[in-house]
């Protein structure tokens, strides 16, 4: 894999090229640490300032990023997401043809606060149930959700939530709620990851991330259930059709 000194091509030209050719064919894969700078040089044979200047052009395409005291990180390939759409994580993984799966982190009944109760039209202290989960796409974490759902209109979802692949199924089949119908308000902002927010989505704590404050409605205008999100931005980009 050494450079060819004789190339009237400069030696970081063919060095950048190589490395995205290794990103292609998946060698050094996305979000993964590639070799370090004195590897880089052993493999290619060049000098540290040929590396240190072909992955500062790479990390300012976008293809690499530098994470402090770790090393440099192929960028993930962000998914692209209506941000109007109601799907599930679910059927978004469907759509996407990647593998889905989550971790549960809670899933406990609570009593609504103010906030809770007037998002979901309640009286405060009525019984809610919380679910917080880690969603991941082909075993890589993708986001942490945390949604609540009114338990005086969805009773026993406490026992029933898991009987399913996923909640929307569990409010179609077991409490008959038309989901196609359905609409959907969010608050997009982003915010810096906490630590415990990082070590969940394996990430470094400050790194950015979309916050999604999302309120799901039946077709009367009735709430189903709000949710929180939190997805690293460079994970995602979300569209807006007009």
């Amino acid at each position: 894999m050494k450079l060819n000194n004789s190339s009237s091509r400069p030696l970081y030209e063919q060095l950048i090229h190589n490395i995205k050719d290794a990103i292609e064919k998946e060698v050094y894969l996305p979000g993964k640490k590639i070799p370090n700078e004195g590897e880089l040089c052993d493999i290619y044979g060049v000098s540290r300032i040929t590396v240190r200047r072909a992955i500062q052009e790479l990390v300012e395409e976008g293809l690499l990023e530098r994470k402090q005291g770790k090393g440099t990180f192929v960028c993930r390939r962000k998914l692209a997401r209506e941000l109007v759409t109601i799907d599930g994580f679910s059927n978004f993984s469907k759509q996407l043809g990647r593998k889905s799966s989550k971790k549960v982190l809670g899933c406990e009944e609570i009593k609504a606060t103010k906030e809770i109760a007037n998002a979901l039209q309640l009286e405060v202290d009525s019984p809610v149930l919380k679910l917080s989960r880690i969603m991941y796409f082909d075993n890589e974490p993708f986001s942490i959700d945390v949604a609540h759902y009114s338990l005086e209109r969805f009773p026993n979802l406490l026992k029933r939530i898991f009987d399913y692949d996923s909640t929307y199924e569990v409010l179609r089949n077991v409490y008959h709620v038309d989901m196609q119908a359905s609409s959907s308000k969010k608050i997009l902002t982003a915010v810096p990851a906490t630590e415990k927010e990082a070590e969940h989505l394996e990430c470094d704590m400050g790194d950015m991330l979309f916050n999604i404050d999302k309120t799901v409605y039946d077709d009367k205008g009735v709430p189903i259930h709000i949710s929180m999100t939190k997805v690293p931005t460079t994970h995602i980009a979300f569209t807006i059709s007009t």
